[in-house]
């Protein structure tokens, strides 16, 4: 290998909506730099400003790795928002004009974390924390993602709390058990009873949101009955999702690793339990590996791909 050859790197990007990961690594796959920047998911912050948090994030690595744009021979992004195909050019576009010019693979944020977490590119990603999505990739290269749109399937911590508090509803309508979740949003709110709480949240003085979702396992720790139903619930219609899943892409009588990422499988406890026998029971050949590293391995692993595809060596 010429010593033009051992300056190429390639760059991986793994962008959130409240951070954007970037590594730059050489065609080995080693770890020459990396930097943290901003949220980079479009739909919040528009294209210009995503491509420019992206591109400053990137040159921060390339920085920290003393490498400069002119050596990067591809790159991959992982982008939340990146969510339909159509929204894969004006991506691309933003990224040239923010002269991110290089060949690079786009594709939504939830692929990348499948790619890290496997030991081959194919297998199934649950991704569970503030929403959700489900989504995988077959030995022939075939992928599919759920929707997650908040409709026909779950949404993880969101989810978690809009249930909890319709349970909480409806206990005090008389139409449903008492349960301990009552007290955990009145004490969480600060307010004093179930009206006093629907009235805030009615009239938006108070937030509710995914940081809520730990009253669940607080109640099912007191052996709460609802909420404990509610956990198993919503865990088993997760792992539903991935036989969905591997269903369409004609995986479900294979072995197949499948990657747990997000806050809600990083919690474990009683979610992740019912989730892993649901599994079991369904899917038998998944074997489910929770995601210890950044999704961003997996992109610089898309973006090696993309390199050699050009003929550049190992």
């Amino acid at each position: 290998m010429s010593q033009a050859d051992e300056q190429h790197v390639v760059v991986g990007v793994d962008g959130g909506g409240t951070s954007t990961d970037v590594l730059v690594a050489d065609l080995s796959g080693a770890v020459l730099g990396s930097a943290t920047g901003g949220g980079s998911n479009w739909e919040s912050v528009g294209l210009p400003a995503m491509a420019a948090e992206v591109a400053h994030t990137i040159d921060t690595a390339l920085a920290a790795a003393g490498r400069a744009r002119h050596q990067v021979v591809a790159a991959a992004y992982g982008l939340a928002g990146v969510d339909w195909p159509s929204d894969v050019e004006p991506v691309r576009q933003a990224m040239a004009e923010a002269g991110l010019t290089w060949p690079a693979t786009v594709t939504n944020d939830s692929f990348v974390a499948l790619r890290a977490g496997c030991s081959q590119p194919w297998g199934i990603v649950s991704s569970i924390g503030t929403g959700a999505v489900t989504a995988g990739v077959n030995r022939h290269g075939q992928s599919y993602r759920t929707m997650a749109v908040g409709w026909g399937e779950p949404s993880g911590a969101h989810s978690m709390v809009r249930e909890a508090l319709d349970a909480v509803a409806a206990a005090h309508h008389g139409v449903a058990p008492a349960t301990a979740l009552t007290g955990q949003f009145l004490i969480a709110l600060d307010v004093a009873t179930v009206d006093e709480l629907f009235e805030a949240v009615s009239r938006r003085r108070i937030r509710i949101g995914a940081h809520l979702a730990p009253l669940l396992d607080r109640a099912a720790a007191d052996g709460d009955r609802v909420a404990l139903d509610l956990i198993d619930s919503l865990a088993r219609r997760h792992a539903a999702m991935v036989m969905a899943v591997a269903a369409r892409l004609d995986m479900a009588a294979d072995e197949f690793e499948l990657v747990t990422s997000g806050g809600v499988h990083r919690a474990g406890g009683r979610f992740v339990d019912t989730f892993t026998v649901a599994i079991a029971e369904q899917c038998p050949g998944a074997r489910p590996t929770l995601l210890h590293t950044t999704p961003a391995h997996g992109a610089v692993a898309m973006a090696i791909d993309l390199a050699r595809s050009a003929g550049y060596p190992a």
